[in-house]
């Protein structure tokens, strides 16, 4: 596979799948969490989300349905779309959705600091930024 670049990005394979499914979570929510958009693109389930929310899977990755290049990949291709769409970043702290036992929750099996931060990054329309002054920059959630 060639290397995504802000050259390119517009011309992959994936481009259009993200594009949709990136209009839609806009529409639904007002931001795209890269989850959901796993989840709208057929790569990831419900079922898979709710039991790694739980606690039952050590890391998202497990799940989703791709080898990890192509999940790279399309993350990749999601900040670029954001940028040209100008939403802005906000990181997001996942908690396990327990009673009594809120530990951080993984989405990668090496735990990489930048590839964490990528999943966990909500991209936040303008609009819904504007609608909730004063914004705060950092969230918590239990998705």
């Amino acid at each position: 596979m060639k290397k995504v670049t802000l050259e390119n990005y517009r011309t992959d394979k994936y481009y259009l799948r993200i594009v949709k499914a990136t209009s839609e979570l806009l529409t639904e929510q007002g931001y795209v969490a890269p989850v959901r958009l796993f989840q709208k693109m057929e790569l990831l389930t419900e079922q898979d989300i709710a039991a790694w929310r739980r606690g039952r899977l050590p890391y998202l990755e497990k799940t989703i349905r791709c080898n990890l290049a192509k999940a790279n990949r399309i993350l990749r291709i999601l900040r670029l779309h954001a940028h040209d769409l100008n939403l802005k970043p906000s990181s997001t702290v996942y908690l396990r959705k327990q009673p009594g036992n809120r530990m951080p929750l993984k989405f990668t099996k090496s735990g990489d600091r930048k590839l964490e931060e990528a999943y966990a990054t909500h991209l936040v329309s303008p609009r819904l930024k504007a609608a909730k002054q004063p914004a705060e920059t950092t969230g918590v959630t239990e998705e």
